[in-house]
């Protein structure tokens, strides 16, 4: 007679790396909140569906009200510091760490908004109120710390407050930060340098950099190489013999300069059809007016022409070689995946909750899922959502015989990721 049915491989992977990332121990051995994590990395949902997610795997949760109460301790600080030190121990973090960040905004599906929730810039042009939450990760994109911040909030005010509480935490010093250049005031950029941080950033290219022009007239005839880097230091009030206060590095990517030059190719046709009234009128750069009159503006598109390939590194490590600021800045690749993961995989939005104390509460299980999914990637070589499409199939079953449970065991997916033991020491403190 078979008295139990479970998806017996997916739960057992998911919580040993719960428990490898120390996840367990930083939550006191919350299983509530061990639950709710699975839960969201299953199928992700509201705190509700979460009750019929676990007993499709074959986990017995606890009542909806016994969640609701857990919630309060998940909104805490002292919770949310305890998960930043967990992770931020598996990630080891020390001086010398580079620190990725990025923002996104959540909205919520209500017209009503409060001192948190309030309407503001929104990067999906909606109108609903929202909050703004910003996430810092290691170098290899691993989630540390999520902030969430009021919807009306500067996404250039949240960083600085959240790395600086963050390595104060941890006292870490030499700190690189990297960021989009959107998220960087010169105010950011004071501020980082006062609290001894550097940063890495990319710029915005209106005209081609003097290094490069130079370069141009001295080989006239002679074709960029990709990944070909140019650089140009800022020594403004300082001898030539004096380190530069920044460096910003200037690369030319061949793949950069054919995708930019396609879209400009299509923009330029689709502002002609639209000058010659083939075409409705829509956002097109490369349409000019002049009082009533329509042209297609071929200096603009020249001048995008000459950039195409080019791409600007700003930073203040003036010690780094080119390649090495570059090839960090790539990495915010990495927490960019982080974020948009949370919003779609995990369901970051936080339609279903209403209080400040339940979307802090919210955001915890979804930072600890991060972390879960982000080594569970790394060591599969699948995506998350593939990953447990592939475990959720391989059932493990307890059959009572004379009234002896038996347990068989469970087949081996064809597919199965290397346990989590086995990755411990390969995904311990790459950082």
């Amino acid at each position: 007679m078979v008295t139990d049915e479970r998806a017996g491989v997916l739960l057992e992977v998911l919580s040993v790396m719960f428990d490898h990332l120390g996840l367990g121990q930083a939550s006191g051995g919350d299983r509530v909140f061990q639950h709710l994590v699975l839960a969201r990395l299953i199928n992700p949902g509201s705190t509700f569906d979460s009750i019929e997610t676990l007993a499709e795997v074959g986990l017995a949760s606890a009542s909806y009200s016994t969640i609701k109460r857990h919630l309060q301790i998940y909104a805490t600080e002292e919770f949310h510091a305890a998960l930043t030190g967990a992770l931020a121990r598996e990630a080891g973090v020390r001086p010398g760490v580079v620190i990725l960040y990025d923002v996104t905004t959540l909205y919520f599906e209500t017209d009503k908004a409060d001192d948190f929730r309030i309407p503001g810039f929104s990067k999906e042009r909606r109108l609903e109120p929202q909050i703004t939450v910003g996430l810092l990760a290691g170098g290899d994109g691993f989630p540390l710390a999520v902030g969430a911040f009021e919807g009306n909030m500067a996404e250039t005010k949240t960083m600085v407050p959240m790395i600086r509480a963050f390595t104060s935490r941890f006292g870490v010093s030499d700190v690189t930060v990297v960021a989009d250049a959107g998220m960087f005031s010169s105010a950011n950029k004071q501020a980082l340098r006062e609290a001894g941080f550097h940063y890495i950033l990319s710029t915005r290219l209106k005209a081609l950099p003097s290094p490069i022009v130079r370069w141009q007239c001295d080989n006239p005839s002679i074709a960029y190489s990709d990944g070909q880097i140019w650089s140009m230091a800022d020594r403004s009030g300082l001898s030539p013999h004096d380190p530069p206060h920044t460096i910003t590095y200037y690369q030319y990517s061949w793949d950069r300069a054919r995708r930019t030059l396609r879209g400009i190719d299509e923009q330029v046709a689709k502002a002609a059809k639209a000058v010659a009234g083939k075409s409705a009128i829509k956002r097109n750069r490369y349409v000019q007016l002049h009082g009533g009159t329509r042209s297609v503006n071929h200096a603009l598109a020249e001048e995008n022409r000459a950039l195409a390939g080019i791409k600007g590194y700003e930073t203040s490590r003036v010690d780094w070689s080119g390649e090495q600021v570059i090839t960090t800045y790539r990495q915010l690749l990495r927490v960019e995946k982080s974020f948009r993961m949370s919003k779609t995989d995990l369901q970051a939005r936080l339609i279903f909750h209403h209080t400040r104390q339940s979307i802090h509460a919210h955001l915890a299980i979804v930072t600890a899922a991060l972390a879960v999914a982000h080594r569970l990637e790394t060591a599969s070589g699948l995506s998350i959502k593939r990953l447990i499409h592939t475990l959720k199939r391989y059932r493990t079953f307890t059959i009572t015989i004379n009234e002896h449970p038996s347990t068989p065991p469970a087949p081996s997916p064809q597919h199965q990721p290397p346990h989590p033991h086995d990755q411990a020491t390969l995904h311990t403190r790459q950082t």
